[in-house]
């Protein structure tokens, strides 16, 4: 299945002052797939960015839970 993500930082709607932003959210997977990256635009898509993964890496085919992810990243 393909990666399933949801932002839980700013929340929508949100007013952010220029300086760094920390987005925050979670991604799973499926079928016991492992997430290893998740990609975040702050632009509507003309750039991406790498978020890091928080927690432990788990073994192939043990990945039946979401990951939380965080990106921090300057903003106008």
């Amino acid at each position: 299945l393909p990666v399933q993500s949801a932002i839980t930082q700013p929340q929508p709607g949100a007013a952010v002052p220029a300086g760094e932003l920390t987005v925050k959210g979670y991604a799973w997977s499926g079928g016991g797939r492992e997430v290893v990256r998740v990609d975040v635009s702050l632009d509507g898509g003309h750039t991406w960015r790498v978020a890091d993964l928080a927690g432990e890496q788990v073994a192939p085919g043990r990945a039946w839970a979401w990951v939380l992810w965080e990106l921090r990243a300057p903003v106008d």
